[in-house]
């Protein structure tokens, strides 16, 4: 069994330790123990101090964007989300020192990193308020004696300083939680998750120890996570063991060699597919989901229809279609889509002028009453949003709209045709429909130019 520890040094044979910039991929290994504080100190190390941390493959971590010659910190940071999934598909453990959610600013193009940006967390839960609160104590009581923890736990109770809670009034948390052991006032200060078919367990902070003492605590967390893992009593056999005759194993050896590459090619295809859905079932989100998911829509369906997306991560969106720019606003709502997103637009264009550059085009993606059915909504968007956008000649286009060009495109609309649609929708102004943007309707000529 490979364990990575990840700031949190333990001494022994089945543990790799590194911190969250410097380890290798987390799905390379069967089971990651982290303590969340590392990424603060490793953030404020590379940015406050300077100092240099090298990552895996060699490369210098810098805060600045990635490049072949150096990582990037915020690279470094994001990729562990992926790799942490990975690891709890296939069945993986992580351990983790419970510790409250706090951000760290200051890393380029990571403006939302957390402590637990990597960990996905069961439907429903974060890792942060109101599921896991800040507290300190040091009283524990085991309250699942049969849980691979507990004997930690109860072997290490005086190394014991816990630092956070999980608030068992939560319906989520009594949904998915399993709770190892509690705090003096009965609080669950060590929990165990499912997640995506692994296990992620909260455990107490456990003080830094020194020479025996740690070698001890170290075996202890290993046979615990063999435990996770289901490999209890599954050490390494001795190297004579395989020159043992046994009738009819040598057979048996094959069909599993046999089985396990088909499992692993099963696995890949699996993936792949995967994949493929969830690109397309994104497109969905256009027409229900609000915020980043949003935008993340969106920019998909944007992207479906040819655009180059032009804007970093954080950034108000951009696109550009040959060679014309246009600055892109989003609005997903319970109810009616009023005027905000053409308010921040014009102030985005007017700062643009008042900055010397020329005015980019400008496109207001509306989704109004998103809870609805898309066949039973009605005036989407506000009289005002309307007209506003028609004065300024800005396009306005619901997410109803945009997904049947989506669906368009999706269903094999040649260049010529993709190109028709990114016109128009640059070029419209006022409410879209979608026969217009499908050339399906006449053009009509606008009485005057833009007002800038």
């Amino acid at each position: 069994m490979r364990i990575l520890s990840v700031s949190f040094p333990l001494p022994n044979v089945a543990i790799d330790n590194y911190n969250p910039v410097t380890a290798p991929n987390y799905n390379d290994y069967d089971a990651v123990i982290i303590d969340p504080a590392g990424i603060d100190r490793v953030v404020r190390e590379v940015i406050e101090e300077g100092k240099e941390y090298e990552a895996f493959d060699g490369r210098p971590v810098l805060n600045v964007p990635g490049s072949s010659t150096a990582a990037g910190l915020a690279e470094q940071l994001r990729r562990r989300q992926e790799e942490t999934r990975r690891l709890l598909e296939a069945g993986g453990a992580v351990v983790v020192l419970a510790r409250p959610d706090v951000f760290q600013p200051g890393v380029v193009g990571f403006e939302g990193c957390d402590r637990y940006h990597w960990l996905p967390a069961p439907q429903g839960m974060s890792w942060a308020t109101p599921w896991l609160r800040a507290g300190e104590g040091k009283t524990v009581r085991i309250a699942d004696e049969h849980h691979p923890m507990s004997g930690v736990l109860r072997e290490f109770r005086g190394e014991v300083a816990w630092r956070a809670w999980f608030d068992e009034r939560q319906p989520e948390f009594r949904r998915h939680g399993r709770v190892i052991a509690v705090g003096g006032s009965g609080v669950p200060i060590a929990a165990e998750f499912e997640v995506l078919g692994g296990r992620v367990v909260f455990v107490p902070v456990i003080v830094e120890s020194y020479g025996a003492q740690r070698s001890q605590l170290a075996q202890a967390l290993v046979d615990a996570c063999r435990q996770l893992r289901g490999m209890a009593g599954q050490e390494e056999a001795p190297y004579w063991a395989r020159a043992v005759a046994v009738p009819g194993l040598e057979q048996v050896e094959a069909e599993l060699e046999e089985a396990e590459a088909a499992e692993a090619e099963a696995r890949e295809r699996l993936a792949a597919v995967r994949e493929r859905y969830d690109a397309l079932a994104r497109h969905r989100g256009l027409l229900w989901r609000d915020g980043p998911g949003f935008r993340e829509a969106a920019t998909a369906a944007l992207q479906a229809l040819g655009f180059a997306v032009v804007s970093g991560p954080g950034e108000p969106l951009v696109v550009r279609s040959e060679e014309e720019t246009a600055f892109v606003e989003l609005e997903s709502a319970h109810g009616q889509v009023v005027e905000w997103p053409y308010v921040r637009l014009q102030r985005r264009v007017e700062a643009e002028l008042l900055a010397g550059r020329p005015a980019p085009r400008g496109l207001v993606i509306a989704n109004g009453y998103r809870e609805r059915d898309p066949e039973q909504r009605e005036a989407e968007v506000s009289e005002p949003l309307t007209r506003a956008c028609e004065n300024y000649r800005y396009g306005l286009v619901t997410a109803r709209t945009l997904f049947e060009l989506v669906r368009r495109a999706l269903g094999g609309a040649d260049e010529a045709a993709l190109l028709g649609m990114r016109r128009r929708l640059l070029q419209g102004t006022g409410l879209l429909t979608a026969e217009r943007l499908l050339g399906l309707k006449g053009e009509e000529t606008p009485e005057s130019g833009p007002i800038f």
